[in-house]
C-alpha cells in the first residue's frame, strides 16, 4: 500500500534532529540502564558485550540500509506495511503488521511500568503505599508505584491529543538529555575502569566466550527495536528523504555506543566486599541495597556522587519517555494503517481513537505490574524479527527488479539474519540466555488466536482478489500457534516436580491448550472455505462474462448490419 495522499507543508514538520530523535529514544529504553547488570555482563562480561554489540551494529545497520532503500522509493505513512504489500501482498503485511504491533505496544506499557523502577532505585522503597498492595504471580504490587506508570501513560496519550506539536518538542529534548547524560557518566566514570579488567572480559555464567557473544548478538532485535518507526513518518519528513540514511546510521551507532558505555561504567565500581566485578554480578540477586543491585546507577554514585546519581536518573527517565512517546507514536501508524486498509475498524484511523486505546489498553496491563510482564517483554524481539525480515526480503525483491546489486545483498543478507533470530527466539537453550519463556510462548499462541479473528474479518470484507494468499496466511498463523501453545505445555510439564503436579498440568494447560488449537483450526477452516467461495463466484462470473462475449459482439454486428 503506496500511500499517494497529498501532504502540504504544514504536514512536514519533522526536522532532521526531530527524526533522529524519534529513532534513538525508541531504541534507548530503560533496559540500556539494566541488561548490563542482569544479562550482558553475566553471560558475555564486558569486552564480550562490547564485541557482541559491534557485530549487532554492524547487521543492524545492514537492516537499516533496507529500510532506508524503501523509505526513499515507497515513502509515505504505511512503513513496513506498506512495504510488506507491495512487494508479497495483503497476507504477507497483516502478519509483519500484526507482530510489529505486538512490538510497539509492549514498548509502550513496559516503559511506562519501568518507572517506578528508576524511583525505587534512587529513593527506595518509597511508593510501596496506598489502600493496600496485591499479589501477582508471586510479586507484590503497590498501589502507588502502579500509579506512577498510569499517570505516565495517561499524561503522555493525553498530550498526543491535546499538544502534539509541544509533545514533539519534548521528545526531541529528552533525546539529546538522554545521549548527553549517558555521554558525561562514560567520560567521567570510564577512566576509572581498570584496564586489566578487560583481560578477564566474559561472563562468570560458564560456557564459551563465543556462545557468551553469540548469545548477545541474538539479543540484538530487542536491543536496536525502534529505530525503523521513522518509516512510519516519511511523509511528515521537512527535508528529502534520502538524507534519512545518515539518521538511520547515526541513530544505530549511537545505540551501540551507549549500550557499550553503559555496561562498561558497570564494572567501574563495586560495594565493600567484592574482590571483582565477577563477584558483584553474580552476587546481585541478594543485593538489599535498591542502588547496589543496579550497577549502572551505582558506578554513577560512587565515581561522581550525588551529582552522578543525579545525571544517570535523569538519563534514564529521559529513556524511559522518550520510548513511550516514539511507540506511542508507532503503534499509532502501524493500527491506522491497518484501519485504512480495512483490517482494523476505521475508528483506528482516527488519531485520537487510537491513543485512547493504546492508553486503556496500556493502563489495564500494567496494574498487573512490571515482574508479571517479562513475558511482553520477550516478544518485543519476536515483532522487531518479523518486521525487519519482512522489510530486508521487500528491499531485496524491490532491487531484483531494479537491477540495485547493492541493496540485493544486504537485502539477502538481512533476510537470513532475520531468519536466524527468528529461529533462536523460537527454540529454547540455542543460547546461554532465555530467549522465550513458557508464558511468553502461551502470549504468543493467543496473539496469534486473536490475529485469526482480526484476519477473518478482513477476509469476510475482501473480494477474491483482495483474498488472494489467504490460505497461506492463515495456515502460518495457525502453524505459528500450534508450535507455541504445544511449547508453553512442554515448558510447564518439564517444570513440574512430581507426578501429581504432572496430572495437574494435564488436566489445565491441557484443557486450555485444547480449547486454543480448537478455535483457531475452526477459525481457520472456515476462512479458507470462505475463500473457496469468493473464488469460486469470481471464476462463475468471469466464466460468464467471457461466454456472453461473442453474444454481444453478434448482436452488435447484426445491429450494424
Amino acid at each position: 500500500m503506496q500511500d499517494t495522499r497529498a501532504y502540504n507543508e504544514y504536514d512536514r514538520y519533522l526536522s532532521p534532529l526531530d527524526v533522529w530523535a524519534i529513532a534513538f529514544g525508541c531504541t534507548i529504553g530503560w533496559g540500556a540502564f539494566m541488561m548490563p547488570g542482569s544479562t550482558f555482563l553475566p553471560v558475555a562480561g564486558p569486552l564480550g558485550t562490547a564485541i557482541a554489540m559491534a557485530i549487532s551494529v554492524l547487521i543492524v545497520l545492514v537492516i537499516g540500509a533496507n529500510f532506508s532503500y524503501l523509505m526513499k522509493h515507497r515513502p509515505g505513512t504505511g512503513g513496513v506495511y506498506a512495504y510488506t504489500k507491495a512487494a508479497f501482498g495483503r497476507d504477507h503485511a497483516f502478519l509483519c503488521a500484526w507482530f510489529l504491533c505486538l512490538s510497539y505496544l509492549t514498548v509502550v506499557f513496559m516503559n511506562a511500568t519501568s518507572l517506578f523502577l528508576v524511583i525505587r532505585t534512587v529513593f527506595g522503597r518509597s511508593l510501596q503505599y496506598g489502600y493496600y498492595y496485591y499479589n501477582i504471580a508471586g510479586n507484590d504490587i503497590f498501589m502507588g508505584e502502579v500509579g506512577a506508570s498510569i499517570i505516565a501513560l495517561a499524561g503522555v496519550g493525553l498530550l498526543f491529543i491535546n499538544a502534539k506539536p509541544l509533545l514533539q518538542r519534548l521528545h526531541t529534548v529528552l533525546a539529546v538529555i538522554l545521549l548527553a547524560g549517558v555521554l558525561l557518566i562514560a567520560t567521567v566514570c570510564l577512566p576509572h575502569l581498570r584496564l586489566d579488567l578487560l583481560k578477564e572480559g566474559f561472563g562468570s555464567q560458564g560456557g564459551s566466550s563465543a556462545l557468551g557473544v553469540f548469545s548477545i548478538v541474538m539479543l540484538a532485535p530487542w536491543a536496536f527495536v525502534g529505530f525503523e518507526v521513522i518509516s512510519l513518518e516519511t511523509a511528515h519528513f521537512d527535508f528529502k528523504i534520502h538524507k534519512s540514511r545518515r539518521l538511520i546510521v547515526a541513530s544505530i551507532l549511537l545505540s551501540g555506543l551507549v549500550y557499550i558505555a553503559l555496561t562498561l561504567v558497570s564494572v567501574c565500581a563495586a560495594p565493600d566486599g567484592y574482590a571483582s566485578w565477577q563477584a558483584y554480578i553474580a552476587d546481585l540477586g541478594n543485593q538489599t541495597d535498591s542502588l547496589a543491585a543496579v550497577p549502572t546507577f551505582f558506578a554513577a554514585k560512587s565515581v561522581m556522587g550525588t551529582f552522578g546519581l543525579l545525571v544517570i536518573a535523569v538519563a534514564a527517565l529521559a529513556a524511559i519517555l522518550t520510548g513511550m512517546i516514539a511507540a506511542y507514536r508507532a503503534t499509532t501508524r502501524v493500527l491506522s494503517t491497518m484501519a485504512e486498509d480495512r483490517i482494523l475498524s476505521k475508528k483506528f484511523s482516527e488519531t485520537t481513537y487510537s491513543i485512547l486505546f493504546i492508553m486503556v489498553v496500556s493502563i489495564i496491563i500494567s496494574i498487573f505490574g512490571r515482574n508479571a510482564l517479562q513475558c511482553f517483554m520477550e516478544l518485543t524481539s519476536f515483532g522487531a524479527i518479523v518486521g525487519f525480515g519482512y522489510t530486508s526480503a521487500s528491499a531485496w525483491k524491490l532491487a531484483r527488479e531494479t537491477g540495485n546489486r547493492t541493496v540485493k545483498a544486504t537485502g539477502a543478507v538481512g533476510t537470513i539474519a532475520s531468519v536466524a533470530f527468528g529461529v533462536v527466539q523460537l527454540i529454547p537453550k540455542l543460547t546461554a540466555v532465555e530467549t522465550m519463556g513458557s508464558d511468553a510462548f502461551l502470549l504468543l499462541s493467543l496473539w496469534c488466536l486473536l490475529g485469526f479473528l482480526f484476519y477473518l474479518r478482513t477476509v469476510v470484507r475482501s473480494d477474491a482478489v483482495g483474498t488472494s494468499g489467504s490460505s497461506t496466511s492463515s495456515v502460518v498463523i495457525f502453524a505459528l500457534l500450534l508450535y507455541s501453545v504445544l511449547m508453553w505445555l512442554g515448558m510447564r510439564l518439564s517444570a513440574s516436580e512430581s507426578v501429581q503436579a504432572v496430572r495437574e498440568t494435564l488436566r489445565y494447560e491441557g484443557t486450555l491448550m485444547f480449547a486454543v488449537i480448537f478455535i483457531a483450526l475452526c477459525v481457520m477452516l472456515y476462512i479458507q472455505r470462505l475463500v473457496q467461495k469468493k473464488h469460486e463466484a469470481l471464476t462463475r462470473e468471469l466464466s460468464r462474462a467471457t461466454q456472453a462475449g461473442p453474444d454481444e459482439a453478434s448482436s452488435d454486428e447484426g445491429t450494424a448490419g
